[in-house]
């Protein structure tokens, strides 16, 4: 199957009645929440010893991946409001480990630039992300660690930019439509 490419999928009668058979936590979409709050109660664990947060972690990472980013933009790409991003650039900027520049693009946009406190700040919270990851990968073994990699990354290439740039799903086949027995009028 190519990259990108759906699945083929069964009858979507068929898929309903397996997912109502099954137990909520036994559920894909559950599962992969549930690892979403696992991980991140790690992290959080972990970043608490260097005085760190892991949006605030992320912030960091992505100021460093994208060199003219700006808040607002950080913020749609961290999946958060621009007002909790402004809150958690402001926390970085106040502990100095961020700071706002002219937008190489020019006007009146702010770009974030790490600061070297940041760039200190960012290193030490990879160690600690790092050793999860490295704990993860002797837990699972490495062809289900590696397996498991490309699976979230199909997951997010699926879901992700259907649900941002689309009116109608790509699932939208899947919803059962069922007629009440007695409407409103």
């Amino acid at each position: 199957m190519a990259a990108g490419e759906p699945a083929a999928m069964p009858d979507p009668r068929e898929v309903i009645d397996l997912l109502e058979r099954r137990e909520l936590s036994e559920h894909l979409l559950t599962k992969v929440k549930n690892t979403a709050l696992t991980t991140r109660a790690a992290l959080e664990k972990e970043f608490e010893r260097i005085g760190l947060t892991p949006p605030q972690f992320l912030a960091l990472a992505r100021i460093d991946e994208e060199e003219d980013i700006s808040s607002a933009e950080l913020a749609r790409r961290s999946y958060v409001t621009p007002q909790a991003m402004m809150t958690i650039v402001a926390r970085l900027a106040a502990a100095k480990l961020v700071r706002r520049v002219p937008a190489a693009t020019g006007g009146r946009s702010l770009a974030l630039r790490l600061t070297p406190e940041g760039r200190r700040m960012l290193e030490r919270g990879r160690v600690h992300a790092v050793a999860i990851e490295r704990y993860l990968l002797e837990t699972l073994g490495a062809p289900a660690y590696s397996g498991l990699l490309t699976s979230l990354d199909r997951i997010i290439e699926a879901l992700g930019d259907s649900v941002i740039t689309t009116r109608t799903t790509p699932w939208q086949s899947y919803v059962v439509q069922v007629e009440p027995e007695d409407p409103i009028r």
